[in-house]
């Protein structure tokens, strides 16, 4: 029996009612700002035709000296320069001993401006530019800052300043860090601190790094990472602090065949450096990380650019050993043991193979860890009111999916087989005249074609084989184009064909792009991607693909690792299929020597299975929640998702360069085509209009117009130099432009509609969403005044744990003595005037074996089974955790019947998609919106699914946003 579960408990904290009026001394220094000009014009003596820089880069410069004096916060320009005078440093006046002398201040910048530009036939500019520093020295001011008080906006939202977001949080970080060490019992963990890096938001605490032996006598290290961020909440007047703990896994196993550390496909590795003596007079010994990468150089490696470590490596000189790239990778433990002047140690990723630690803690340790910190923020923050279960009687849709016992859950699996093949032949029937349903499987082995075969009867709860027996071994590998070999499966809603074709011509093999010379690679892999693409296309015509009946194709193809740089077939592919009406979906060959990313036999019947659920997804076979609401929510309301995706290689999540908008209208209560809708920009004369979501995939490379250089990923030296803030404003402007035509729409207007939209993704160019300009019941989407929303419209914004930006948390149980759980439902507090409701959901089922009591830090007794009050330990099983998801209802019209508790409920129902096996990290809508982004550009490092919604991995180290 379930332990019930009735509030949750987050680590989160706000303002004390007699603390938020806390300040702190500081002393200050101002950026020198008169060398500003000069620097400029010195990093742009060779830049000539190229892009410019415009301010100066000192992204390794402030983690310097955060690195090596470990009393200093460091605004950085982009904060500071909104926060009134440019003041960049910040000592806190209760630590011991005077801030970083003036004059070792100046020595290091000479150190920095000599790097800028280090050619011989520069030393006299950069001369010239450190004689101009000294013309005016700086100086130490003292400075009273407020930590929490802050103003509140016209919306009622706490509004703290870019300065508040740094000095908060290093302030309660450093409180953290003068507690008694933390004593599991097993290991005494003594936290530092690390260099804040350029807009990372908030501070972040590392422990030593910890041993673990694995069964077979390998040694595997880790540590314990905490990291404390400061939030608001929409309608709430105070800010919010949230600590986090995570583990961080080192990388120390070599490849046998390089003699040094995997490094992941086009990826900087992070690198953890702390100096041990005091490289600086007058400056306390260095107790403090920083972070650099290593990466690619040629044929070798180097620090990146931009990073502290090559100017700590000058500061190091002879006099002490600095660790250079191809010794840290051929023996990265080396490093650990602390005689070398400097530690450095290498994150782990997954691309890196596997660690016999696993990430991250369950619900139980985590919450002795916090309460651990939380001796550190009293008395100015109060622990932030625990959430309770919410008082409607459903917290599932009415067709939620229903597991359970071995016959429940196959019981449940024949009605959704059933289901899908109900919603094809609805689908086939206006998009064909027919209830005949075709599929194609482009294959390279026989052990994925046989695994993708009996894969689709199970997606469609299909009897038989297809005929499948009846095949030779020599009629499968003579398949191939315009020669398929058939299956077919007849049932009552529709026939089913699947058209096995042998891939050939190397379809699936790498595009064939040499990496050298550098020079014309650009134009290399523009040729091979376009060649590529009309290959697809014509190998799927002979087959008789028809763009105006779409369908779908699995199909196998190596791991990226297996291709190399600028080779990886998987969106040429794509493309080349949307253009013949295909939809596609990708699985894996099973293990190779070559692909680290390659499927075990264990894992690719799921896989396929995954895969074909995916492509009859975007066929628009998807099994809709329907939302069981009983007031508050009119019933024949539909769910309206927009989202940003990335067009352009150079832009990021967080910048205004290439997004393309997204709409996704989902329809509870319509049958077929209609269910799902894209909307396509580019219909009726440019004016736009809905169309059925298949034939919008289709049309999303010619919608976005990537362009020849995107698809390559390769960056032109010369490119012109670019306008992020005149683009940042186009974008802006176009996406109000969007939302207005979308909302004005024959399918939305006048219509009971909830507008959804993911606040990481939208809220840098939909500014009304950020908390600190939104205000209930309006909407703003131009340059008009906010006014009062449609009647007919409600606005939902959903915030997830990407970024840390909802807390973590765990279940609180009813009886004393039961371990701290992960409950699933909907929670409510009261927390922005009753608008912000949170959702939480059951562990993924690929995660059923993480127990919520596993501890990576001590022993535990084991509870039940076999092995019943034997003592085991946890470190070698990863934890998984579900993301906290925060539900905004911004907009609404409670005087006309609307409840937002209902509003909500409905939202996190749509989390629980049937034909889903475990609860969406997003609602339905926005996650369909999401998908889309495959038919634009392929996303390296992203996630291929939103299902289910855990918390990121902790170790791996994100770069820096951009806006």
């Amino acid at each position: 029996m379930a332990v019930p579960y009735d509030a949750i408990r987050r680590a989160a904290y706000e303002p004390a009612d007699d603390g938020g009026d806390r300040t702190a001394g500081f002393h200050t220094l101002e950026f020198p700002e008169r060398i500003t000009e000069h620097v400029v014009d010195l990093c742009n003596l060779t830049r000539q035709g190229r892009i410019r820089v415009l301010l100066p880069p000192t992204r390794r410069l402030d983690a310097l000296l955060q690195a090596l004096d470990v009393r200093l916060a460091v605004l950085p320009r982009p904060v500071a320069s909104e926060a009134g005078p440019r003041t960049w440093l910040y000592c806190p006046v209760d630590t011991a001993g005077e801030p970083l002398p003036v004059p070792v201040l100046l020595r290091l910048l000479d150190y920095w401006i000599e790097e800028l530009r280090p050619e011989d036939e520069h030393r006299d500019a950069v001369e010239r530019v450190c004689d101009a520093l000294r013309e005016q020295s700086p100086v130490w001011r003292r400075e009273d800052v407020p930590l929490l008080r802050c103003g509140v906006g016209d919306g009622g939202t706490a509004q703290p300043s870019g300065l508040q977001y740094l000095l908060a949080t290093q302030h309660f970080a450093r409180r953290i860090q003068e507690l008694p060490p933390y004593d599991s019992g097993e290991h005494v963990l003594r936290f530092r601190s690390v260099a804040r890096r350029s807009r990372q938001q908030g501070a972040e605490l590392m422990s030593q790094p910890l041993p673990h032996d694995d069964a077979s006598g390998r040694r595997w290290w880790f540590s314990v990472c905490a990291t404390v961020t400061l939030h608001t909440v929409p309608f709430h007047p105070r800010p919010r602090v949230h600590v986090h703990f995570g583990v961080r896994r080192w990388a120390t196993r070599t490849d046998a065949k390089t003699g040094s550390l995997r490094l992941g496909y086009r990826r900087g590795s992070a690198v953890y450096l702390r100096p041990l003596e005091a490289w600086l007079p007058g400056v306390p010994p260095g107790d403090r990380y920083s972070v650099a990468y290593v990466v690619g150089n040629g044929d070798g490696h180097a620090w990146r650019g931009g990073d502290p470590a090559k100017l700590m490596r000058r500061l190091a000189m002879r006099a002490r050993t600095f660790p250079e790239p191809a010794q840290l990778l051929g023996d990265p433990e080396r490093w650990f043991d602390g005689e070398r002047g400097v530690d450095a140690f290498v994150v782990h990723s997954t691309h890196m193979g596997e660690h016999g630690v696993g990430a991250g803690f369950m619900s139980h340790e985590r919450s002795r860890l916090v309460a651990w910190a939380e001796q550190a923020f009293g008395p100015e923050l109060v622990r932030a009111a625990d959430l309770t279960r919410s008082r409607l009687p459903a917290g599932k849709p009415l067709n939620a999916r229903r597991n359970g016992s071995p016959e429940r859950t196959a019981a449940t699996k024949a009605a959704l087989g059933s289901a899908r093949r109900a919603s094809l032949a609805k689908l086939y029937a206006e998009w064909s005249g027919t209830t005949e349903f075709t599929a194609r499987l482009l294959w390279r082995t026989e052990k994925t074609r046989d695994a993708a075969v009996a894969a689709l009867t199970a997606a469609l709860g299909l009897d038989g084989d297809g005929g499948a027996g009846e095949v030779s071994v020599r009629d499968h590998d003579r398949s191939g184009r315009g020669h398929p070999v058939v299956l077919r499966w007849p049932t009552d809603e529709l026939m089913v064909t699947l058209r096995c074709l042998r891939l050939d011509n190397g379809l699936a093999d790498g595009l064939g792009v040499p990496p050298r010379p550098a020079r014309g690679r650009a134009d290399r892999a523009v040729r091979a991607v376009r060649e590529r693409r009309a290959d697809m296309g014509e190998f799927l015509a002979e087959d008789g693909a028809d763009t105006a009946v779409p369908s779908v194709a699995l199909v196998e193809i190596a791991g990226r690792s297996a291709y190399g740089e600028l080779n990886d077939p998987k969106f040429a592919l794509r493309l080349g299929a949307a253009g013949s009406g295909v939809l596609t979906q990708f699985v894996v060959s099973p293990a190779t020597a070559q692909s680290s990313e390659a499927q075990s036999s264990k894992t690719l019947p799921s896989a396929a299975e995954s895969a074909w659920l995916d492509a009859l997804r975007q066929l628009g076979a998807t099994v809709v929640p329907r939302t069981d609401v009983p007031a508050g929510l009119p019933e024949d309301t539909q769910y309206l998702a927009v989202w940003t995706a990335t067009k352009a290689r150079g832009s990021t999540a967080y910048s205004a360069k290439g997004k393309f908008p997204i709409a996704v209208l989902v329809r509870p209560w319509a049958d077929g085509p209609d269910a799902v809708l894209g909307w396509d920009p580019g219909a009726v004369t440019e004016r736009g209009a809905w169309t059925a979501y298949p034939r919008f995939l289709g049309r999303l490379p010619v919608l976005a117009a990537v362009s020849d250089r995107d698809l390559a990923d390769v960056r032109d030296p010369d490119e012109p130099w670019f306008d992020w803030s005149r683009s940042r404003d186009d974008q802006r402007a176009r996406m109000e432009e969007f939302l207005q035509r979308v909302l004005h729409s024959d399918h939305v207007r006048g219509r009971p509609t909830v507008l959804l939209v993911d606040a990481q993704n939208i809220r840098s160019l939909w500014t009304w969403v950020q908390d600190g300009q939104v205000r209930r019941d309006l909407i703003r989407t131009g340059q008009a005044p906010a006014f009062p929303l449609y009647p007919w419209l409600r606005l939902v914004r959903v915030r997830t744990a990407d970024q840390r930006e909802t807390p973590q948390w765990w279940g609180l149980p009813r009886r004393e003595g039961v371990v701290h759980g992960l409950p699933s439902n909907l929670w409510v507090g009261g927390e922005g005037a009753g608008r912000v409701f949170y959702s939480t959901a059951p562990k993924a089922s690929t995660a059923s074996g993480s127990a919520v009591e596993a501890h990576k830090l001590n022993r535990r007794r084991i509870r039940k089974g076999d092995h019943a009050g034997e003592w085991t330990i946890d470190v070698d099983r990863p934890a998984w955790n579900p993301g906290l998801v925060e539900i905004a209802v911004l907009g609404c019209h409670p005087g006309d019947g609307d409840d937002p508790h209902a509003v909500a409920m409905a939202v996190h129902q749509l989390r629980q998609a049937p034909d889903y096996r475990d609860v969406l990290g997003r609602p339905l809508p926005l996650h369909l919106a999401r998908k889309a982004q495959e038919y634009i550009l392929p996303m390296r490092n992203a996630r291929d699914e939103d299902a289910p919604g855990g918390e990121p991995p902790d170790e791996e180290i994100p770069g820096p946003p951009q806006d």
